[in-house]
C-alpha cells in the first residue's frame, strides 16, 4: 500500500477567514492558477458570500466546481449568476449552464437556452460562435443517437478501478499494457489538489490469452519511472524499447514534461526529458504520440504561439534520435481557441486522431480525426458514437488489433478504460470516417478557413520524405541536420493529465482567425499586446519600440500579471540556425530594455521561434518587413486593461505631422506615440498608432497585417 503524502496549501483555509476580499481573491486566484481547485473553492466561497454581488468570485466559485466534477454545485451557480448578474459574467454563466444540460444529454433543453443566448444583444461575438457550435453539436447528438454504426465500445472490467483510469496504450512488441491511474498503489505519492484522491502514476498489465489482466509494473523496473508526484501515460516506438511519457515535478499537477526512457538490459532506465524545443519553458507539454517510422512527435502544448488553450503540435526528429526540431503548431483547421489534447497518429491511415471540446461535439471532449491531402487543409470529422458520448472522451490510441479511449461515460466522475475491436486499422478508420460524412458528422468542416493558418516557424521542407504533406522542393538544407540536444538549454514545464474543461477565465475565442493577423485573445493571456519591428538583420532597439516598451511598461503599472512572454521571430533570409539565434537576439534586446526599467527578469521569458514564415509562401519586401518581429504576449490570472498599438509600416517618406494630418489624428497624439523627432520616415519602417483594428489606412500610404495582400 502507497505512503500517501499530504501537501498541504500554505494558507489555511481558517486564516483565509480572516482575510479581506482582495486577499482571499489573491489566494483564491493562487490555488486556480496551480490547477488546487479543491483549495481554491472555500476562498472563493467566502468571497461570494460576503459579496453576493462580486460576480467575479461567483463564476470562479462555479468554474471549480465543474473542475472537481461537482457537476449539480456547478448548475446551481451558473443558474443563479444568469438571473443575478448582466454583461459578461451573466453571458457565460447561460452558455456554461446551457452546457452542463448539454453533458446530461438534455439536448432540447440546452439548444433552447443557446437559442436564448443568442438574443442578448451584449453577448461577445466569440461566445456567440461558442454557443451556434454548441448548438450544433446538439442537432448532431440527437441525429446520430439514432445511428446503428455496428461499432462497439466495451468498458474493460478486468483493468478499471474505482479511480481514474487513462490513456492506455501496448507495447508493439510484447503487447504489455500501459496506463495512467490515480489508484493507491505501492511507493510514495502526492495526494492531488484538482480532484479528491492522488495524482496519476503509471502501471503494466499484461494480457493473458483467456482475457485476464496480469500486473506487471514491476517487471523491468517499470514502476520505478513513476515519482512522487504526477506521471501520465505515453507511447512506445516501434521496436518497443524507448517509451515516451509525461512527468510532473511539482505542485498543483504542473510542472510537468515529456520524458523518455530506454529499455537496456531488460530494465527501463532513469527517464531524461526531451529538449527545449518539446519542452517549452513555463508551458503545459503533454501526451506524446510518435509516427510508426519514429520521425515525428505529436504532442499537446499550450505554448504561446498557438490558437489558445492546449493545441496540437508536432515536431520532426533531428540527426539523432532524441534531437527534435522547432515545435509547429498543427494549423487552426485541428485546433481551436478552447482545448486541444490526446493526439494519436495512424500512420496506417494516415490520420490525425485527437480530442478537442472546441469543435462541434456532443458534449464535453470529443474525438475527432483530420484526413487529407495536408494536415494543414484537411477534412475533418467527429467520429461519432459509439466512440464520443456527451462527457468526456479522450486518448483514442490503436495498438494492434485493439483500440482504446479514455471516458467518464460510466459514473460522470472518474475516467475510465473503454477497448474496441480493429480487425484492420486503415479499413476501420475508413469505415469510421466514411460513416460520419453519411450522417453529417463532416458538418463541422464549415467551421474551417483553409487559408487561415499562420504556423510557427514551419518550413514545407522540413517534411521531404514525409508523403502526407506533399512537400515542396527544399531549398535549404536539411533543417534535421541543424539542431541537435546539445544547441538547446533549459528544460519546461506543466501539464495536467486528465482531461480538463474549458472555461471562461483561462480563454475566449476570436469570431474570426485571419492568416495576417492572429489576436486570439484570452482571460489569462493576453495575446499581441504589442509587436515591436526590427530592421534587416539588426537586433537595436528603434526609438518607437524603445517608446512602445516605455508604454507596455507603464500601462502594465500594478495590475497583476505572472509573466511576459516575448515571442521572436526573423524573415526567412538567411539559414535556419542563425534565423533561430537572431530572433533569441531580439527578445533579449527587448528582455534587456524591460528589465531596466524594473520589470522583474523572472517575469521577462524569451522565446525564439525562427522565420515567421516559410520562404515558399506568399512573399514581399513589406511581409518581410512584418516578419522581422517581437510580439509581447502578457499572462494574468483575470482580465486586465492592458491597451495595444497597431502597427503600421509606412510605405512612402512620411514625417509623423504628415501621418497625423492624413489620418486626422492630433499630432501631439502622434508624437507621444513614437517618441520626440520631426525626421521624415523612410519607407518600411514602423509607427504606433491607438487606432480600431477595423479602420482601413489608405494603401498608398500605410502596410498592415491586414492589407498587405490587398495592395500586392
Amino acid at each position: 500500500m502507497r505512503k500517501v503524502i499530504v501537501l498541504i496549501c500554505w494558507l489555511l483555509v481558517g486564516q483565509a477567514f480572516g482575510q479581506s476580499v482582495p486577499q482571499l481573491l489573491k489566494s483564491a486566484d493562487k490555488q486556480f492558477e496551480n490547477n488546487r481547485f479543491l483549495d481554491a473553492i472555500p476562498y472563493y466561497d467566502k468571497v461570494y458570500g460576503i459579496d453576493k454581488k462580486n460576480a467575479y468570485a461567483g463564476y470562479q466559485l462555479a468554474l471549480c466546481y465543474e473542475k472537481t466534477l461537482q457537476y449539480k454545485d456547478a448548475m446551481k451557480k451558473y443558474k443563479k449568476l444568469s438571473e443575478t448578474t448582466t454583461g459578461e459574467y451573466q453571458t457565460k454563466s447561460i452558455y456554461k449552464y446551457a452546457t452542463l444540460n448539454k453533458l446530461e444529454s438534455n439536448f432540447e433543453i440546452a439548444d433552447s437556452i443557446y437559442q436564448e443566448l443568442a438574443k442578448i444583444s451584449t453577448i461577445e461575438p466569440a461566445l456567440l460562435e461558442l454557443a451556434n457550435r454548441q448548438r450544433e453539436g446538439c442537432l448532431i447528438a440527437m441525429r446520430e443517437k439514432e445511428q446503428n454504426r455496428n461499432f462497439e465500445v466495451r468498458y474493460i472490467k478486468k483493468l478499471n478501478d474505482n479511480f481514474h483510469d487513462f490513456g492506455a496504450t501496448e507495447n508493439p512488441v510484447n503487447g504489455h499494457v500501459v496506463f495512467a491511474t490515480t489508484r493507491n498503489l505501492s511507493g510514495e505519492q502526492y495526494v492531488g489538489s484538482q480532484f479528491s484522491g492522488l495524482l496519476p502514476d503509471m502501471m503494466m498489465f499484461e494480457k493473458k490469452k483467456n482475457g485476464s489482466y496480469s500486473n506487471i509494473s514491476n517487471k523491468q523496473r517499470f514502476d520505478k519511472l513513476n515519482t512522487k508526484w504526477s506521471e501520465g501515460s505515453g507511447c512506445f516506438n516501434q521496436d518497443g524499447n524507448r517509451f515516451y511519457f509525461t512527468s510532473c515535478e511539482n505542485e498543483g499537477n504542473t510542472g510537468c514534461r515529456i520524458m523518455v526512457s530506454v529499455l537496456e538490459n531488460e530494465k527501463w532506465k532513469k527517464a531524461k526529458p526531451l529538449n527545449a524545443y518539446i519542452n517549452e519553458k513555463d508551458s503545459e507539454n503533454k501526451q506524446p504520440s510518435l509516427s510508426v517510422t519514429g520521425d515525428t512527435l505529436f504532442f499537446s502544448s499550450n505554448r504561446p504561439g498557438g490558437f489558445g488553450g492546449s493545441d496540437i503540435w508536432m515536431s520532426l526528429r533531428g540527426d539523432s534520435i532524441d534531437a527534435w526540431t522547432p515545435a509547429i503548431n498543427m494549423g487552426d483547421i485541428i485546433n481551436t481557441p478552447e482545448n486541444e489534447i490526446s493526439p494519436y497518429y495512424s500512420s496506417a491511415h494516415e490520420s490525425l486522431l485527437f480530442s478537442s471540446n472546441g469543435h462541434v461535439g456532443y458534449g464535453g471532449y470529443d474525438i475527432y480525426g483530420a484526413k487529407g491531402a495536408s494536415f494543414f487543409k484537411p477534412d475533418l470529422f467527429n467520429v461519432g458514437y459509439p466512440f464520443n458520448s456527451t462527457w468526456d472522451d479522450t486518448y483514442f490510441n490503436i495498438s494492434d488489433s485493439t483500440g482504446y479511449l479514455s471516458s467518464n461515460r460510466k459514473d460522470k466522475e472518474v475516467l475510465n478504460l473503454y477497448d474496441f475491436h480493429v480487425p484492420d486499422e486503415k479499413l476501420f478508420l475508413s469505415l469510421v470516417y466514411a460513416g460520419e460524412m453519411m450522417v453529417d458528422g463532416q458538418i463541422i468542416s464549415k467551421f474551417s478557413d483553409a487559408d487561415a493558418i499562420d504556423l510557427v516557424t514551419f518550413r514545407a521542407e522540413d517534411y521531404e520524405g514525409y508523403e502526407l504533406f506533399q512537400p515542396v522542393i527544399a531549398k535549404k538544407k536539411d533543417l534535421r541536420k541543424l539542431f541537435n540536444e546539445s544547441d538547446v538549454a533549459g528544460n519546461s514545464i506543466a501539464s495536467n493529465f486528465g482531461p480538463t474543461r474549458s472555461d471562461g477565465t483561462k480563454k475566449s475565442v476570436s469570431s474570426t482567425i485571419k492568416r495576417t493577423k492572429r489576436r486570439v485573445k484570452k482571460y489569462r493571456t493576453f495575446d499581441n499586446v504589442e509587436r515591436l519591428y526590427f530592421d534587416y538583420g539588426q537586433t537595436g532597439l528603434r526609438k518607437q519600440s524603445k517608446q512602445a516598451l516605455h508604454d507596455f511598461y507603464d500601462n502594465l503599472g500594478n495590475q497583476p500579471y505572472t509573466k511576459v512572454n516575448l515571442l521572436c521571430y526573423a524573415d526567412h533570409h538567411g539559414s535556419h540556425e542563425n534565423n533561430i539565434k537572431l530572433s533569441e537576439r531580439r527578445g533579449k534586446a527587448v528582455k534587456e530594455y524591460l528589465v531596466s526599467m524594473g520589470m522583474p527578469i523572472e517575469k521577462v521569458h524569451v522565446l525564439a521561434r525562427g522565420e515567421a514564415r516559410s520562404a515558399e509562401e506568399k512573399d514581399h519586401w513589406f511581409r518581410r518587413v512584418l516578419d522581422r518581429r517581437v510580439e509581447l504576449h502578457v499572462e494574468t490570472n483575470r482580465p486586465i486593461d492592458l491597451p495595444s498599438a497597431r502597427g503600421v509600416v509606412i510605405r512612402k517618406p512620411l514625417s509623423l505631422d504628415e501621418v497625423a494630418a492624413k489620418l486626422d489624428i492630433p499630432v501631439q497624439e502622434v508624437h507621444k506615440w513614437n517618441g520626440p523627432g520631426h525626421d521624415v520616415i523612410t519607407p518600411g519602417h514602423a509607427i504606433r498608432l491607438y487606432i480600431p483594428s477595423n479602420r482601413e489606412l489608405d494603401a498608398n500610404y500605410f502596410i498592415t497585417e491586414e492589407n498587405i495582400w490587398d495592395v500586392f
